[in-house]
């Protein structure tokens, strides 16, 4: 059985959708600031001015994991957090996990630059966890650990 991963939780009371979570995302990835490489956005509704949050929802039994032909190489499951994240360094860009997503819009997409799928993993790896959170001047975006979720 694989382990239950934390998750990011988004309050839509208070999101501005400023966008600081997008900018945020793509700087501390990708070094550059550009929404289009987060892995996380918001979605805003201009008749509600309401906001919500896509991200990975970190499934218990993740599609793009089971239908990615380099599984535990390209797509992995971190054993001890249970986060499920790419290896760019493996993943060849076929964009069967982008299809397999059971989620409208998909959470993963191609970095077409680089030719390779990326997704949310939490900021794994990071010290202070995911920085979307850390940066969101609202308090938006909350992160919920596996020990929470159960």
């Amino acid at each position: 059985m694989l382990p239950k991963s934390g998750v990011l939780v988004h309050n839509s009371n208070v999101c501005a959708g400023c966008g600081v979570c997008e900018v945020m995302c793509s700087l501390y990835r990708e070094g550059v600031l550009g929404p289009a490489l987060a892995r996380s956005h918001i979605i805003r509704d201009p008749f509600t001015a309401k906001h919500g949050h896509d991200a990975c929802r970190q499934c218990s039994s993740p599609s793009c994991y089971f239908a990615c032909p380099l599984k535990d190489k390209a797509i992995c499951i971190d054993e001890t957090t249970g986060t499920t994240y790419i290896d760019e360094d493996e993943c060849t860009g076929c964009g069967i996990c982008i299809d397999a997503c059971p989620f409208d819009p998909s959470r993963i997409k191609i970095n077409t630059e680089k030719n390779v799928a990326f997704k949310c993993d939490l900021c794994k790896g990071r010290e202070g966890g995911p920085i979307c959170v850390e940066y969101c001047p609202f308090q938006a975006l909350k992160f919920v650990s596996n020990d929470e979720r159960q």
